[in-house]
């Protein structure tokens, strides 16, 4: 859906843009931080040359616990903003190479970061390229979250996670008996091809028009993995026969230990933006069924989006930082690249705290400015509703919509907006990154804690927690209001029929039985990445189907009993696609 954006306050220039309807208010910037309620966060100190090219990184300690005072914030969100830019630049070093160069065995030491190279070694063009030899299927150059264990690693189907990850040869077993051996593995594993059930994304190959059958144009694939520490909190606690009545992810009573886990989004590559050098790109698997089996490919793929999920003392429910590579919308000519998504539902209704026939108010607030997004209109997924759907006939399967446009909305916030920019400017001081494809990715934002949104555009104080209140990656959540500008939760409300509609639960309080929060937290509708997590619970009550917020999809009645993951094929049936919903929606 197009209209024009009034924008008023100092991020107008920055963000006009096409999207849906909107309105804006100049608000009030929070008030600067008295000395006495500064707090010591090295983390969030200005990003310098010197934290480009810290051989090795380091990881920044969590941030202290937060004051939850609007008026005087301990924190602010560009020292939040500068911690997550230290964890990428931290995750995305090198992993330790072992002297390994085998095939089928590991290079790299999982999970550790390399003591002699840094950040700008793995920006350059052919970082994983280089590291590859005839005697090995795998790259000694990763990334190291590339090394961490991949949601298949750490539930295998029909069996138990093993071994010690750090020197665990990668190898892949997915449910109907589909499994990649180490001599043919990678540590990228693009095995999902949804973005949570809800869409498939795709770049026309063909200009900025979409094919007639979508399935021809470039899709996005993605992958999940965790720590080491998540890897062997889970490992510790695994029994398929006994799952555990109740978990929590460390750092916990009894360990300390961090739990991360990323979430990666890749494009399928042509020679052309390969050789653009703007990306980060690797081999990496994917699947594709031929003669009604499924098996591994392997191709060349560019990182478009990360999410980096961490949980940390005084952060209970995560810290949420996501990552886009800057093309996905426009070319560097400045060409709308033609980014859409088929949707894998044809009909958006809405729960009770959205009246009939009204569209609902999305506000968000940049810290200069909050600004009201209307949200399309619930029925079908069509321009009458609302949504920006491209003209022309499309060879759909019944039940999906689209293809519709991506837009990004007016989410960006003044203080990332500046950190962006000095990480940029940082980046220019230093030769070492003059031709790095890091120079070509932004912090989108960041979460901290869960809060409720602005109640409009105009209320006597924003609070600061709601600046990225929607918090979205534009490769990752690309549905509105599906997952983005998402707030409490969403549903199939009707698993075992045909009837292709999602359920849009904005009044569902997601964020339940979280240990370390403040009073009535239970009550918070929480928005973004954090509010849809909030609806990964465990274990879930047999009447109910609610439980404690555990923050993970990844864990879950299913993957606790054996039965792991499928493996998404290229060329997935629609029947298949169908039931992806199923594996997020019914619950």
């Amino acid at each position: 859906m197009k209209t024009n954006l009034i924008m008023l306050g100092a991020l107008a220039s920055a963000l006009a843009m096409t999207t849906s309807c909107t309105r804006t208010e100049a608000t009030a910037a929070v008030s600067s931080i008295a000395k006495d309620q500064q707090t010591s966060f090295p983390g969030g100190s200005k990003i310098t040359p010197a934290d480009l090219t810290a051989t090795p990184a380091a990881l920044p300690a969590a941030p202290p616990a937060y004051n939850y005072d609007p008026y005087k914030p301990n924190i602010t969100h560009a020292e939040y903003a500068r911690f997550a830019w230290r964890q990428f630049i931290y995750f995305n070093s090198p992993a330790q190479k072992n002297g390994t160069d085998a095939a089928g065995k590991t290079p790299v030491m999982r999970g550790f970061i390399d003591p002699d190279r840094n950040f700008a070694a793995s920006g350059a063009v052919d970082f994983h390229q280089s590291g590859k030899t005839a005697d090995s299927n795998f790259s000694s150059n990763q990334l190291l979250w590339e090394t961490f264990a991949h949601r298949s690693e750490l539930f295998p189907a029909g069996s138990a996670p093993k071994g010690d990850l750090a020197s665990l040869d990668p190898e892949y077993v997915f449910q109907e008996g589909v499994k990649v051996a180490s001599t043919d593995a990678r540590f990228n594993n693009l095995d999902e091809n949804t973005q949570i059930g809800q869409n498939q994304i795709f770049f026309p190959k063909n200009g900025n028009t979409p094919s007639a059958n979508p399935q021809d144009d470039h899709i996005i694939l993605f992958q999940a993995k965790v720590s080491p520490v998540e890897y062997d909190y889970v490992k510790s606690i695994y029994n398929a026969d006994k799952p555990p009545t109740s978990l929590e992810l460390p750092p916990n009573g009894t360990n300390q230990g961090e739990s991360v886990e990323v979430k990666s989004a890749w494009r399928e590559m042509t020679p052309e933006l390969i050789a653009s050098g703007r990306y980060h790109t690797a081999e990496a698997l994917y699947y594709y069924k031929e003669n009604g089996k499924t098996q591994a490919r392997v191709a060349t793929f560019g990182l478009v989006g990360v999410h980096i999920l961490r949980k940390m003392e005084n952060y209970p429910t995560f810290v949420y930082t996501t990552f886009e590579q800057v093309d996905s919308l426009t070319t560097p000519g400045q060409q709308d690249t033609g980014l859409y998504v088929i949707n894998l539902y044809d009909q958006l209704q809405y729960d009770a705290s959205v009246a009939p026939g009204t569209r609902p108010t999305a506000i968000l607030n940049s810290g200069t400015s909050r600004t009201a997004v209307a949200l399309p209109l619930a029925g079908a997924i069509d321009a009458a509703h609302g949504y920006d759907v491209v003209p022309g006939s499309f060879d759909l399967p019944r039940g999906f919509s689209g293809p519709v446009r991506v837009q990004n909305p007016p989410v960006a916030t003044f203080d990332v907006s500046t950190v962006n920019a000095e990480v940029q400017q940082a980046m220019a001081q230093t030769p070492a990154f003059k031709d790095s494809v890091w120079r070509y990715y932004r912090l989108v934002g960041l979460q901290v804690l869960p809060t409720n949104e602005d109640s409009s555009i105009t209320p006597s104080k924003p609070d600061p927690l709601t600046q990225d209140y929607y918090l979205a990656n534009i490769v990752i959540e690309s549905s509105q209001p599906g997952i983005q500008l998402f707030k409490g939760g969403v549903k199939d409300p009707h698993p075992g029929k045909q009837d292709f509609t999602l359920e849009a639960k904005r009044g569902l309080a997601s964020i339940r039985n979280v240990k370390g929060l403040p009073p009535k937290s239970d009550q918070l509708v929480m928005g973004g990445c954090m509010g849809c997590h909030g609806n990964a619970q465990y274990p879930r009550d047999k009447d109910t189907g609610l439980g404690p917020s555990i923050f993970s999809f990844l864990i879950n009645k299913d993957t606790m009993t054996g039965q792991g993951f499928s493996a998404d094929v290229r060329n997935e049936d629609p029947s298949e696609l169908r039931k992806k919903r199923l594996e997020y929606l019914a619950y």
